[in-house]
């Protein structure tokens, strides 16, 4: 095994000594970013060397998806770059580390950190930006500056560095907006809603889909619906949580489309992608695949968590003026409160309220997306993950957790 944790001091990378010299290397940047300057910064056009697998680099790589994507390109022989922040709970990833047999590389930086991400992309054919921000009531600055400015950030590290393609996780926030989706397409336009966690994931895939950014690096979008997973810590801990507590409620019937997708479906995708040219530069809508409707996915977890079944039910004009209400109160209400807001959030209601019906026709026929875990394995897998963590002690809060 090969496994190597990488935190370089900061003498050791490109450090800004004034006011000018972060202005020049901002002003570069942006040259290659948006003018495509030949002298600068070019795409890689050569593929991995024969018989060699791409070269990897993963944000976000002790979140959900980035921690199960690593071990899913080293178990297939990538050499794998993870990156992490310093702040990351990291342990399960090194847990995986020292029982594989996997060629993975561990580094540390912030998303801003532009020469160190650069320093770490040297060599890699690939970045796959995993990392956001997923907090339905979060402020806008701060979404925006993770998940817009962020991306902009890695992306332009990207460049920079010569890797040969950019595959950036969106979401299919980014064209459902507030409203019921049926069959809807990649042809879709992007959409702006009262949502700023959609709003900053259509900023994101606007910067990276820019025709200007195309022309220096390979770039694909993949859209995810709602992902779950093993320890998946953003919303189903929330509706188990209020599942418990007998607030969990259904918007009308309960027979409305989810659009849900399997943490290792997920990245399956990603990997069908990696260095993939009918790829470049195209947008993929992923979920599972499976009509689930919103009772079905709640029966299912009741059922295997021994919850009994959600009987509460109001109506769509109800639960819009109650996540008016929540979201104008969680503007200024203390983090804990603002965790239980997330039960009547704009998120929520997409889960529970909105049809959300997605073709993922394209990435079955582009990337041969067909091999996936049915919705009843993955969710069995994920849910056995709540019921070990509740018989050891722990319990399910309704906290929002922060970055990935």
């Amino acid at each position: 095994m090969r496994c190597t944790v990488r935190c370089l001091p900061r003498s050791k990378v490109q450090s800004f000594s004034s006011l000018e010299t972060r202005q020049a290397l901002e002003f570069s940047l942006l040259l290659e970013l948006y003018e495509g300057d030949p002298g600068v910064a070019q795409p890689r056009k050569e593929k991995a060397k024969p018989g060699a697998k791409p070269v990897v680099f993963v944000t976000g790589a002790s979140g959900l998806v980035g921690f199960h994507l690593v071990k899913l390109l080293g178990d297939q022989g990538h050499r794998v770059v993870a990156m992490v922040r310093t702040s990351s709970n990291s342990a399960p990833l090194f847990d995986y580390l020292a029982a594989g047999n996997a060629d993975i590389t561990v580094v540390t930086s912030d998303l801003a950190e532009q020469p160190r991400l650069v320093s770490y992309m040297r060599g890699c054919d690939v970045v796959v930006h995993t990392a956001a921000c997923i907090d339905p009531h979060g402020d806008p600055n701060s979404l925006q500056t993770i998940n817009v400015e962020g991306t902009r950030s890695v992306l332009k590290a990207a460049i920079a560095a010569g890797v040969n393609q950019f595959i950036h996780i969106s979401s299919l926030s980014v064209i459902m907006g507030e409203v019921d989706c049926y069959g809807i397409t990649e042809k879709e336009p992007l959409r702006q809603c009262r949502e700023a966690y959609a709003n900053s994931k259509v900023a994101a895939e606007r910067l990276v889909m820019d025709p200007r950014v195309t022309k220096l690096i390979h770039v694909t979008a993949l859209r995810p619906g709602f992902i779950y997973g093993p320890n998946e810590k953003t919303w189903l801990p929330k509706l188990i949580y209020n599942m418990r507590a007998g607030t969990a409620m259904l918007v009308g019937d309960g027979t409305k489309e989810t659009n849900l997708i399997y943490v290792e479906n997920l990245c399956r995708a990603i990997a069908l992608t990696i260095n993939k040219p009918v790829a470049f530069g195209q947008v993929y809508n992923l979920t599972d695949g499976e009509l689930v409707t919103k009772r079905q996915l709640f029966d299912v977890i009741c059922d295997q968590l021994e919850i009994p079944h959600v009987k509460l039910a109001i109506s769509m004009p109800m639960a819009r003026m109650l996540v008016n209400m929540s979201t104008a109160i969680a503007r200024i209400a203390p983090p804990k409160l603002k965790g239980r807001l997330a039960l009547f959030s704009r998120p929520a209601l997409r889960l529970v309220g909105l049809n959300q019906g997605f073709d993922i026709s394209k990435a079955e026929r582009d990337l041969g997306y067909t091999d996936r875990i049915p919705f009843a394995e993955g969710m069995s897998k994920t849910l056995r993950s709540y019921s070990t963590a509740t018989k050891s002690g722990a319990t399910a809060t309704p906290e929002m957790a922060a970055v990935k």
